[in-house]
């Protein structure tokens, strides 16, 4: 079976001198990627396995350090990539709180009615949008809010709507 990977962040640019990259934590916390030692390293079709030398916390980000990588010429290639982490070593969720990765493996319905499948999630101002492939073609996005979603069975691949009117 392929090891369950979630992506904790991307690197946004380079920081000092020494080779050392900033990277934005995806769930804004950054307690779990202080503790990595090595992460997968992912841009487009290319992967690397990476050892990290230091990790230290930069608000509102993190700094590390791969290494081998001694300049900010060649941290410079980095930047844009994610960093995967096996889910364990992911960010502790919270109640009502969800992994983008794992919304998108869901389908939406209303009732009994399987109306589309999600196809990615969108930073809002207000709150995340589900971005909703319907069944007929059209996508249109919805607010991840509690005025129009109830139960999120992810077990089941199955999120439900409380209204039907945004996708109608």
């Amino acid at each position: 079976m392929a090891e369950d990977l979630l992506s904790v962040g991307v690197v946004t640019g380079t920081h000092g001198v020494g080779g050392e990259l900033k990277l934005k934590s995806y769930s804004g916390s950054s307690d779990h990627i202080l503790v990595l030692r090595e992460a997968l390293f992912r841009k487009g079709r290319e992967e690397k396995r990476l050892h990290l030398d230091s990790v230290r916390p930069q608000p509102p980000g993190v700094i590390l350090k791969i290494s081998g990588i001694e300049s900010p010429e060649q941290a410079r290639r980095f930047i844009g990539w994610e960093i995967w982490v096996p889910r364990p070593q992911a960010a502790r969720l919270l109640d009502g709180e969800y992994y983008a990765a794992d919304l998108c493996r869901c389908s939406l319905w209303f009732g009994e009615e399987e109306i589309g499948s999600v196809r990615s999630v969108w930073e809002g101002g207000a709150s995340e949008l589900l971005e909703v492939q319907g069944k007929a073609g059209r996508t249109f996005l919805v607010p991840f809010i509690d005025h129009f979603f109830g139960d999120v069975q992810l077990e089941k691949g199955k999120i439900f709507l409380k209204e039907d009117e945004i996708v109608r």
